[in-house]
């Protein structure tokens, strides 16, 4: 699969917030470097496509582009608001450092309705522009400590008010699932790789996810397929290939007990 990652940020550039450009536009899909984007709107219509999820943008939205996602825009009005960048650096040592860079499952959802709470969030905004402008003493931390407001409150949004660091348990999980969920699927791989049992991994993803770890690693499996089916041009029997299938078969009774349709209907209903 191949789409584009830029790179908005220098080399030495740790964060940055910008107005969005006020232009109509459609942009081809690309990811970030390895670096969160906020995206404030109290303007603008049209979509925004994440991944495999379509968003109507409609005033007072805010996105979330986490490292790793694709998305693009097909604006039909200027937009207007705030484009925040955020490099993992910037928040080390930080409460929200593993919660923001966590690549799967993924933290928050991509996308908040705010208008009922919009002189709040614009209100943040607008301190964090001003601090990143005027660059005074402990600017940084300023800057630090309202993005932890704003990200308390978009965990009140989602019912959740509390910052649950994962264990460390889950945080090697999720980090070896990155790197190997195309080749091992076995919730027991995963444990005896940690040193733990297939229990103790388990109880640890039902605890703090709310799932087991056979669903998650399902989870993140499927999630790569139907970026694979939206975002390339190579065939079924390639794609199952490259996620790790015996053959297109397999891929398609996978794919079909998860989502309910088959590969070739899913990508031909989001075409």
């Amino acid at each position: 699969m191949q789409v584009p990652v830029k790179n908005k940020l220098s080399e030495k550039e740790l964060f940055r917030i910008r107005p969005m450009k006020e232009v109509i536009k459609t942009t081809q899909p690309h990811g970030h470097k390895e670096y969160l984007e906020i995206i404030y709107l109290h303007e603008g219509a049209g979509t925004h496509q994440i991944d495999h999820h379509r968003f109507d943008v409609q005033p007072f939205s805010l996105y979330l582009i986490m490292p790793g996602n694709i998305h693009h825009w097909e604006l039909t009005a200027i937009p207007k608001g705030f484009v925040m960048m955020v490099q993992k650096d910037f928040l080390l040592d930080h409460p929200l450092y593993h919660q923001l860079f966590q690549t799967f499952p993924l933290p928050f959802p991509n996308q908040f309705r705010l208008d009922h709470v919009r002189e709040r969030i614009t209100d943040i905004f607008k301190h964090i522009e001003s601090e990143y402008e005027k660059q005074q003493a402990h600017h940084q931390t300023v800057i630090q400590t309202y993005l932890l407001l704003l990200f308390s409150l978009l965990k009140r949004e989602t019912g959740n008010q509390d910052f649950q660091t994962s264990p460390p348990i889950l945080t090697n999980f999720f980090q070896l699932l990155d790197q190997h969920f195309k080749t091992n699927r076995e919730v027991a791989w995963y444990a005896a790789t940690l040193g733990v049992t297939p229990k103790t991994l388990n109880t640890a993803c039902k605890k703090y996810v709310g799932k087991t770890a056979g669903t998650v690693i399902e989870e993140k499996l499927i999630a790569q397929a139907k970026l694979e089916l939206l975002y390339s041009f190579d065939s079924l029997s390639e794609i199952a290939d490259r996620l790790g299938f015996a053959d297109g078969s397999h891929f398609n009774k996978f794919f079909k007990k998860q989502t309910g349709v088959l590969p070739g209907e899913y990508r031909k209903g989001i075409s």
